[in-house]
C-alpha cells in the first residue's frame, strides 16, 4: 500500500506534463489552412528520434508552424511553435528553453535545420524531414 501511495505523485506529474505538451500544440489561428506536413528525424549529442512539423497559412498571410521532437528511447516529446518567414523556419520550444531553425528546400519537398536546448541537458543537434 505504501509503495502505491508513493507512485501517485509520479502519475500526477506525468499527466500534467502530457496535458501541457498537448495544450502546447493548441493555438492554431482560426481560419488557418494546413499547407505542409513534414516528418523525419533528429540527431543530437544526447538524444535522437522522430521530428515532425506542420506549416499552416492564416487568413492574414502569416505561416505559423507547430511540431515536436519525439525521443522513442525515453518515450518523451518536446513541442515547438514558430513561424515560416519565406523558406526559413524559426521556432521556440515550449515547456523547456531552446530554439529550432531550418530551411525549406526550393521545391518544398524537404526541410533541414538545427535545434538547441538552453536547459539541461543542453542538447543540440540537427534534423531533417520530408514532405508527407
Amino acid at each position: 500500500m505504501k509503495k502505491s501511495m508513493l507512485l501517485i505523485p509520479f502519475f500526477v506529474l506525468a499527466a500534467a506534463l502530457a496535458v501541457c505538451g498537448c495544450s502546447g500544440m493548441m493555438g492554431i489561428p482560426q481560419g488557418s489552412v494546413l499547407t505542409d506536413d513534414y516528418k523525419g528525424s533528429f540527431n543530437g549529442k544526447f538524444a535522437w528520434g522522430t521530428f515532425e512539423v506542420k506549416v499552416y497559412e492564416t487568413p492574414g498571410g502569416s505561416r505559423p508552424v507547430f511540431g515536436q521532437l519525439w525521443q522513442e528511447a525515453e518515450e518523451a516529446f518536446v513541442n515547438f511553435r514558430g513561424e515560416m518567414k519565406g523558406s526559413r523556419l524559426e521556432a521556440q520550444f515550449q515547456i523547456v528553453n531552446g530554439s529550432l531553425s531550418g530551411e525549406m528546400s526550393v521545391d518544398g519537398k524537404s526541410m533541414t535545420g538545427t535545434y538547441r536546448f538552453t536547459d539541461y541537458p543542453f542538447d543540440q543537434g540537427t534534423w531533417s524531414a520530408q514532405k508527407r
